[in-house]
């Protein structure tokens, strides 16, 4: 316990992360043009204004990022931006598409290794809805679906990368006064205008943000208090029963603490929907019945962090072996998935992570029952990999490691796949459903703000 702790303390005072080591590939752009390349984003500060008597909202957002090679600088931002500068001189944005994985934005001028700020305005428009004296926005997120994390909302880098994010939020054109509920350190300090501070190891994926008419949900605070002796604040709401999420709260809390040690994050945030399952550093969008299972990510997907879709397999595997009671299974359970080897570009979760990567879990432990397990491995997993980005190589080779056995035709046969990795990835056509994680409508989606 003093060891994670000692790790806790150190990561929240770290103040660089630098990943592009995880980062994909640059790309060779077409037409002679020169490369693309990932960049190392060091911080984002967004002034986010909701201007209520128009009916529109915008983000104008600072970044100060670092390239290692000369080339188009990439990043992602769905929403088309309004302006664009670097190093103070105005740049146009280009689209760059990966056929049938995904696309990224790029800034259209070639760029010398450094550091370099850009300048973006954009507007945001999903999942917010306007009345004539009210706003109501949130940053849903969604691993199941390409460019699905902050950069619905906001410019912001690849999963790959954590950085200092900042927020500053106003609200104009209304005096009905209003809340926000997030996870991280905000203040307010004029009605309706606030701060939001975010840890410098979170990244796309990790922010919960949430604005809404005060008065528009019942709330319950109260504090866990961890077996590392720090007193958690819990801050819940809903417009269910929030004594039922509470109660699950601190009994899943206890569970994970025991299991695998102190709660990594700095408060805890639930919003009770009733429908969703969605995770985020410390908090998460749940009904009651998918709770614990979100919670269980704050320890493995926003406390050990996929780097890419390609490892967003592991937590969602990790979570659904423990929804099954950790049960363990036969060599004859599994089945032949490549949940490890599309694109290294991919940027979604496959879908095999919540069957057939959770009965890998389950062979797995069985494999291993005279050396501890799979839970201990997880532990120690948990311990080392605390917030820094994962990849399956990384899973992997600390497993092989840490019960001194290779695994190779197991990851080939069942995560990797016969082929290995490939450049190419055949996303499956129709609506796929899982319990925890379904999808919903846009209108649905809206229905939660």
């Amino acid at each position: 316990m003093k060891r994670l702790l000692s790790i806790v303390l150190a990561v929240f005072s770290f103040p660089i992360w630098a990943n592009l080591e995880k980062a994909p590939p640059s790309i060779n752009m077409t037409e002679n043009r020169g490369k693309a390349v990932f960049v190392d984003f060091k911080k984002a500060n967004s002034q986010i204004v909701y201007d209520v008597s128009k009916g529109i909202a915008w983000a104008d957002t600072t970044i100060i990022f670092e390239n290692q090679e000369s080339g188009y600088a990439i990043f992602d931002l769905v929403p088309e931006a309004t302006t664009a500068m670097v190093d103070d001189s105005t740049v146009s944005i280009g689209t760059y598409s990966i056929s049938g994985v995904t696309k990224v934005r790029y800034l259209n001028v070639v760029l010398a290794p450094g550091l370099h700020t850009l300048k973006v305005r954009n507007p945001i428009s999903e999942n917010i809805t306007f009345s004539s004296s009210q706003v109501k926005s949130a940053f849903w997120t969604d691993d199941l679906n390409d460019q699905g994390f902050l950069e619905q909302y906001l410019p912001s880098n690849l999963e790959f990368d954590q950085y200092k994010i900042n927020f500053t939020l106003k609200i104009i054109g209304t005096s009905v006064a209003h809340e926000i509920f997030t996870n991280g350190d905000d203040k307010l300090v004029a009605n309706n205008e606030w701060t939001v501070e975010f840890p410098e190891y979170f990244n796309t994926s990790s922010i919960f943000f949430h604005l809404t008419p005060v008065g528009n949900f019942r709330k319950l605070a109260f504090s866990y208090r961890s077996i590392d002796g720090r007193e958690i604040p819990v801050m819940m709401y809903s417009n269910q029963d929030l004594n039922a999420y509470k109660t699950k709260t601190q009994n899943t809390l206890a569970e994970l603490e025991r299991d695998y040690g102190p709660f990594p994050h700095q408060k805890v945030v639930i919003y009770g929907a009733g429908a969703g399952g969605m995770e985020y550093c410390g908090a998460t969008i749940s009904s009651l019945w998918a709770l614990s299972h979100e919670l269980t990510h704050s320890y493995f997907a926003r406390g050990v962090m996929p780097a890419s879709g390609n490892a967003g397999w592991i937590d969602e595997a990790v979570a659904s072996w423990r929804d099954d009671g950790y049960r363990q299974s036969n060599l004859s359970d599994l089945s032949v998935s490549r949940m490890a080897g599309h694109s290294l570009y991919m940027r979604e979760t496959d879908q095999d992570a919540y069957s057939k990567g959770a009965r890998f879990m389950g062979y797995m432990d069985k494999l291993f029952t005279d050396k501890g397990g799979l839970k201990k491995f997880l532990r120690d997993l948990f311990e080392k990999r605390l917030f820094k980005p994962l990849q399956t190589q990384d899973f992997h080779h600390d497993l092989e490691l840490y019960f001194n056995h290779t695994l190779e035709t197991e990851f080939n046969k069942y995560i990797y796949g016969a082929g290995g990795i490939k450049e190419k990835f055949n996303r499956q056509l129709g609506p796929v459903h899982n319990p925890y994680h379904p999808r919903l409508t846009k209108a649905q989606l809206k229905a939660l703000l």
